[in-house]
């Protein structure tokens, strides 16, 4: 296919592969447009409903004019011997390759996804169209932060009665409607859950619903078999915790009725802690470029708004929107002063027992949430002896070592603009759903699944070993956990950092149980449960931490015959691995040579995590 042309397009490059075709890198001959070819595969082309099934897709979205929806240029018709459309062509990374690349996301990174996502369902559902098959790999963020709606592959006229195929469950498992799941009748309101799934997914880096096979993944989202989102990301904003909660209700008339709805609730969710996606080194393009270094101007950006936005909401007699900001602050920064003595002036600071600072913070949201039945947000009560929210984390299966993200050069860091003023509470701000948000019942869990985290089966594997384990039942206790390997992981609780295996410092805990979260570039999550005596000064040892694979992407302008190797070792040539090598082990140096005979030979090194994964005829060295 590569090099010949389709009617008026050269086919220059294969970018990707789905069930149903086969996307390549095209040019209008003509015009000299960059274009995407999405060519479907010749064993379903021969079949008449699967043609027709394929050029639904050129007809639900020939039409959509979105900015947020990828458009679509040019179609082949039914009746050619390849069968294609031609759309634009997005230079850029998919959620599903930016997840795999940064973990789970900001909540206001999140919350602004999802507000391009909900515009680009409105316009699409106002124009009778639904997409049914809202994943990450069907979104995608192009160079300058633009969110893509992509692949309406089986996406339905909502006034089509027949439209699928007969008997066929269409559409991704782990993130379908429960009534889809049930293959019932849809609206818009099923594109809704789905958008809600993928929200609760970026959030948390957890798949709501899941199983070891699609029929126990389809149950579970019949019966609503999930945890509270909250449980899986402390740190999340309770508003936007709310928007998803609603959004993933099982009875669609407990959802949002429109995605109108929707983005107006996600734009609360930023208007509230004063977050602008629009403001310079705020944007989407600005945190996949360095996400890193734009979490940590995020969180400096959240201590000082939280606050102010939380004092505001006092004065105005609203202590129940207070205590969820500072609940969000006291997780960011569990022993700031200011907030610890808001908070013990609204509940009885006269208590026989010493109570931790964030146990005072539980305490007053409990006798606050007393007086608010029915409203759509909790705090989960510590254990005994713990300082906070228990994250429950089972173990999963292996994840993927082939999964390829899209990776871009890091730019020099932008300066953090100085924070917004809080502003006025909207009606919709710091208030919780308009309809009541059952927790999630407690018992039986349902098996919980995350791509991204490698868990111990049990000790001694981390080997933990027991220094000391004397003193009374307030006695605090002292864990030391150090790895092997050399990797640069950071130690988290409840999603605050508490310190790096690099360190090999004491950490002060609670006696209790405890879940350490291990995470660091380039190696996979490890998810560490200790629980600790009174007193005890504990060390952990842990020697399985595994490296996660980090993709190299090759400028399509080197020729396909080119011999690719890594560390000497031949991978073959360009047009057999795709453009796309994978480096097993991206904390070690790594030397990638191109042999492109008489045009000469193209060496780089990657040296570290840090590192741009992309080679390019400039970046080569001949």
């Amino acid at each position: 296919m590569i090099g010949t042309v389709l009617d008026k397009y050269e086919v220059l490059q294969k970018v990707g592969e789905g069930g149903m075709a086969t996307v390549y890198l095209g040019r209008h001959t003509t015009l000299g447009r960059d274009v995407a070819i999405k060519v479907l595969h010749p064993h379903l082309s021969s079949s008449i409903r699967n043609r027709k099934r394929f050029a639904r897709e050129a007809r639900a979205i020939e039409h959509l004019r979105h900015d947020n929806i990828l458009e679509i240029f040019d179609y082949s018709g039914t009746d050619c011997s390849d069968c294609y459309i031609i759309t634009e062509f997005v230079q850029g990374a998919t959620l599903a390759s930016l997840m795999n690349r940064v973990g789970r996301m900001p909540s206001e990174v999140v919350a602004t996804i999802g507000l391009h996502l909900a515009e680009a369902l409105g316009y699409a559902h106002a124009a009778g169209i639904l997409h049914r098959d809202l994943k990450p790999d069907n979104v995608m963020i192009r160079a300058d932060g633009v969110v893509k709606l992509m692949d309406f592959g089986i996406a339905r006229f909502l006034d089509e009665s027949q439209v699928t195929m007969t008997g066929a469950l269409v559409g991704s498992p782990a993130f379908m409607s429960p009534e889809q799941a049930r293959e019932g009748e849809l609206d818009a309101r099923s594109d809704l859950f789905s958008l809600g799934t993928l929200l609760f997914h970026l959030v948390t880096g957890h798949l709501p619903f899941a199983g070891t096979n699609p029929s126990l993944i389809l149950k579970n989202i019949i019966e609503g078999n999930r945890p509270h989102v909250t449980e899986l990301a402390p740190t999340m904003s309770a508003s936007l915790a709310d928007v998803i909660e609603r959004c993933m209700q099982i009875d669609r008339d407990e959802r949002y009725p429109a995605a109108e709805q929707v983005a107006e609730a996600l734009q609360a969710c930023l208007e509230e802690v004063g977050f602008d996606p629009k403001a310079s080194g705020w944007g989407l393009a600005d945190y996949v470029r360095d996400p890193g270094p734009y979490q940590e101007r995020l969180e400096e950006h959240l201590g000082t708004v939280l606050l102010e936005q939380g004092k505001t909401y006092l004065a105005e007699g609203d202590p129940l929107a207070a205590l969820r900001l500072f609940n969000r602050l006291l997780t960011l920064d569990e022993d700031n002063p200011e907030v610890l003595d808001l908070v013990q002036g609204l509940h009885d600071a006269e208590s026989p027992r010493r109570r931790t600072p964030l146990a005072y913070l539980l305490l007053a949201a409990g006798l606050a949430l007393v007086a608010a039945l029915g409203m759509g947000w909790f705090l989960r009560a510590p254990k005994a002896g713990g300082t906070g929210p228990v994250v429950s984390v089972t173990a999963p299966a292996p994840p993927d070592p082939g999964a390829v993200a899209s990776a871009e050069p890091a730019p020099s860091p932008k300066p953090m603009p100085s924070p917004k003023p809080a502003p006025s509470p909207s009606p919709t701000a710091g208030t919780a759903s308009p309809r009541p948000v059952p927790a999630p019942a407690p018992a039986p869990r349902p098996e919980t699944h995350s791509p991204r985290v490698t868990h111990p089966s049990a000790l001694p594997r981390p080997v933990a070993e027991r220094l000391t384990a004397t003193g009374t039942a307030d006695d605090p206790a002292e864990i030391q956990i150090r790895a092997t390997q050399p990797y640069a992981a950071e130690i988290y609780e409840n999603g605050k950092r508490v310190g790096s295996v690099r360190e090999v410092g004491w950490i002060q805990v609670d006696p209790g149980e405890h879940l350490f979260v291990l995470q660091g570039p380039g190696i996979y999550d490890y998810a560490l449960p200790v629980a600790v005596s009174p007193g005890e000064h504990r060390k952990v040892i842990v020697d399985d931490l595994q490296p996660k694979p980090v993709p190299v992407a090759i400028d399509p302008s080197f020729p396909d015959d080119c011999q690719v190797s890594v560390n000497d070792a031949p991978r073959g040539t360009l047009a057999e691995v795709d453009h796309t090598i994978s480096l097993a082990d991206p904390q070690t140096k790594n030397i990638v040579v191109l042999d492109c005979g008489k045009q000469g030979v193209f060496r780089r090194i990657y040296d570290g995590v840090d590192d741009t994964y992309l080679f390019t005829a400039k970046q080569g060295t001949p």
